[in-house]
């Protein structure tokens, strides 16, 4: 059982694990024992990368496309922005500028947002860039169903002190519905590319679907940060990192809690990610316990 916080990984693959693993010239990410499909540091990387992934489905969730605010207030947290002055904000280009809403729902037909942002801090410089584009796909129903498509979305963070960077890129498309108590997601094939402070590479291919409940009935809004509720995923994923790929079933119990008030990611402070992992004829199981916001514990069986 391993208790980390968000980046504690990316922190363990510099410094002494760095110069461990340089005799054998390899991570030991990309093997382990024969014995094992998983050795816990696998474990770890795939556990944290997990939680982004869950943190994401967070990111643009309500984001009807009506305008650029609601887009900037639920990408702040992510690029580790909350809480600063309106100047120090990524604002993305929207083209149109005045979209064309043909039932009125406030969803528009068809606009793209453009991210094009390096935001400076004193030991790290973040910067987004990408295309978002949020479409209608009932364009003559009243309703609140969006499409939203991503395309090269990535948030790289260049660290001052160490000279080196990690990255996520994002690809795929997001299909989601919602009243004001209950949000429902779906993807298929939604890609994650990261690269890791030690230039090594993982990529995440996830076929989820997804329910939020908010804690507070009628608490969710077009265009506002989503409030505070559960998570509830479930799904199939594959991951490659290396030369391995592994197949993932992957399920939350209890729901995870998501605290609208964390500044931290993972943004949960409750509940557990289970994914049952197969390669080869093996499978393993790792469970990603939330205790925090940014803040789990991994178990791996």
């Amino acid at each position: 059982m391993r208790h980390l916080k968000r980046g504690a990984l990316l922190r363990l693959l510099t410094g002494a694990t760095i110069l461990a693993l340089g005799a054998t010239g390899c991570s030991n990410n990309n093997s382990g024992p024969a014995s094992s499909l998983l050795t816990q540091q696998q474990a770890d990387t795939m556990s944290e990368e997990l939680g982004y992934d869950a943190d994401d489905e967070i990111s643009t969730s309500t984001t009807s496309g009506a305008s650029s605010a609601g887009l900037i207030a639920q990408y702040t947290p992510v690029i580790g922005v909350a809480a600063v002055a309106p100047s120090r904000l990524c604002t993305p280009t929207r083209s149109p500028a005045s979209p064309t809403d043909t039932d009125k729902d406030g969803v528009p037909d068809s606009v793209r947002f453009t991210f094009d942002c390096v935001l400076s801090w004193p030991l790290e410089t973040d910067s987004l860039t990408g295309t978002i584009d949020l479409l209608d796909p009932t364009p003559t129903v009243y309703d609140h169903a969006v499409e939203r498509i991503f395309t090269n979305v990535r948030l790289e963070r260049g660290f001052t002190i160490s000279g080196k960077s990690s990255s996520e890129t994002r690809n795929g498309t997001r299909m989601s519905n919602r009243d004001t108590t209950t949000l429902h997601q779906s993807e298929t094939n939604f890609t994650t590319a990261y690269v890791f402070r030690d230039g090594s590479t993982a990529t995440h291919v996830k076929t989820w679907a997804s329910t939020f409940t908010a804690d507070t009935a009628g608490s969710i809004q077009a265009d506002q940060p989503l409030p505070s509720g559960l998570w509830n995923i479930s799904g199939t994923s594959s991951w490659t990192r290396g030369a391995h790929t592994y197949a993932l079933t992957v399920m939350t119990n209890p729901d995870l809690h998501y605290n609208a008030t964390c500044t931290t990611a993972p943004r949960f402070d409750a509940g557990t990610l289970t994914a049952v992992v197969t390669k080869g004829g093996q499978t393993s199981t790792i469970a990603v316990q939330f205790t925090a916001c940014g803040t789990y514990t991994v178990t791996k069986s």
